[in-house]
């Protein structure tokens, strides 16, 4: 058991990725401090598959312990304290347009 929380020292002045997490609200992503069960994660995701089809809101499916596990966008949302807005669909060979983000800031 143990939590996952990323150490942001390193970051210098420079690399602003802290500051861009916090502006699209995805900082407490990469801040899960909660216990886990090593097993179970796995049997989680040994059991994943995606139930939504195309054109529908993003939806997958699991099992643990013979126990079915729905989650769909507003669902993990929810889980991961994160705003239930913005791309759902993303374009191979296409960059997601953030509005306040540039894809030159990454340089």
């Amino acid at each position: 058991m143990g939590g996952r929380n990323i150490d942001f020292d390193f970051c210098s002045s420079e690399f602003s990725v802290v500051s861009w997490l916090d502006d699209l609200h995805l900082l407490p992503l990469v801040q899960i401090s909660n216990p886990f069960y090593i097993k179970l994660v796995k049997e989680f995701y040994s059991n994943l598959k995606m139930v939504s089809a195309q054109n529908e809101e993003f939806a997958i499916t699991s099992s643990v312990k013979g126990q079915r596990i729905y989650l769909d966008a507003r669902i993990l949302a929810s889980i991961l304290h994160i705003p239930h807005t913005g791309i759902y669909v993303f374009e191979h060979k296409k960059l997601s347009e953030v509005e306040g983000f540039h894809p030159n800031q990454i340089l």
